[in-house]
């Protein structure tokens, strides 16, 4: 699986590109933006494009029926809102539709869009099941539209930093890697967005929000094909829905594998980053240990201050423009969707699941 970093550094060029000579980026090429969704993730990505000289967000989409007078930015007072997915997508002025919305009717929106001819980014997690992950594929295909998936789960600086050691393979094969998430979830009426907080809103399932993110950087640090699941799910508190407690083992080649422990109903906060292990040195906490020749293992720090800026919207005009191969592409989200099918389904059983290859 391929490393983002490559393909984000060359999207943000671009971005910056365009911001220091607008006659380049065209004002009058800005890429026609629908939005469906306007919980507060979808709030969060409307404020944030409403700044981006390289977007118009031209109308929103809020199927809960819960819809804002209007979308948020300084843009968008005279942007039409519509209470149904197929008035949006009946717009000629829209090329694009990023989806933010209800996790549980994602995958049904995104087929909508991509049967109306429009290419669709979704936001993380990208539907329930790798069924419909599956399916929305072959819709894309057959449509030949374009889907991807928003990689806001990818720019943590731990993470960013663990994949360039990854990638500048100091630490030999990998054979490897642990991450234990401990603490208390922030309260939903006291979080902010969920593209900005790590508590997700009521009507995204609280392990897929966060099991997402963690099983994807596994499968971006591990580079390979996960082989077996085992999973152990507690659910949320009654009083605290995101306040969700998982541990998952995922085998990938013999010998290889990884170990995600999410507690967000932890007293004692304990937040690791990845941790790495390979046949000639290890990685935690921004320190790379390393063996010498005579067998002493010698640790130094990882500078953090030269890694590569990831720019999320920079990614989503990429992707839009077709300029470049998009870092979080659907057949990635697929496979992280297996890997979260198998998890509910070994947390139900108790048994390790196999994956199909």
């Amino acid at each position: 699986m391929g490393s983002p970093t490559d393909s984000c550094r060359g999207s943000s060029t671009t971005v910056l590109a365009d911001l220091a000579n607008p006659d380049s980026s065209g004002v009058g090429t800005r890429v026609q933006l629908g939005l469906i969704g306007l919980d507060r993730a979808g709030q969060f990505h409307a404020e944030r494009l409403s700044l981006r000289p390289e977007f118009e967000v031209v109308a929103g989409c809020d199927p809960s029926g819960e819809a804002p007078r209007r979308l948020p930015g300084p843009r968008a007072a005279d942007r039409p809102v519509y209470a149904r997915v197929d008035e949006l997508l009946a717009r000629p002025d829209l090329d694009t539709v990023l989806i933010a919305g209800s996790t549980e009717h994602r995958a049904e929106w995104a087929s909508q869009a991509l049967e109306a001819k429009k290419h669709v980014a979704l936001d993380v997690p990208p539907c329930a099941s790798a069924r419909q992950m599956r399916d929305l594929l072959a819709v894309a295909r057959r449509t030949g539209r374009r889907l991807s998936i928003l990689p806001t789960r990818r720019l943590g600086t731990e993470f960013r930093t663990a994949l360039r050691i990854v990638g500048g393979d100091q630490l030999g094969p990998l054979y490897s890697a642990r991450l234990i998430s401990w603490g208390r979830a922030v309260p939903q009426e006291a979080s902010g967005s969920v593209s900005g907080s790590r508590t997700a809103d009521s009507d995204v399932d609280p392990f897929a929000f966060f099991a997402y993110q963690y099983v994807d950087q596994a499968l971006q640090l591990l580079r390979g094909r996960p082989r077996s699941v085992f999973g152990r799910i507690f659910p949320p508190s009654t009083s605290d829905p995101a306040a969700i407690a998982f541990t998952l083992a995922i085998g990938f080649d013999p010998g290889i594998d990884a170990l995600i422990d999410v507690n967000l109903n932890s007293g004692a906060v304990l937040q690791t980053g990845w941790m790495l292990a390979g046949a000639r040195g290890g990685y935690s906490v921004g320190r790379i240990y390393l063996h010498d020749a005579s067998g002493e293992i010698c640790d130094a720090p990882v500078p953090q201050t030269d890694l590569p800026e990831i720019d999320v919207y920079g990614e989503l005009l990429a992707f839009a423009r077709g300029d470049s191969a998009h870092s979080a592409s659907g057949e990635d989200a697929e496979v992280v969707m297996r890997v979260i099918d198998a998890a509910r389904e070994s947390s139900r059983s108790g048994q390790t699941v196999s994956l199909d290859p």
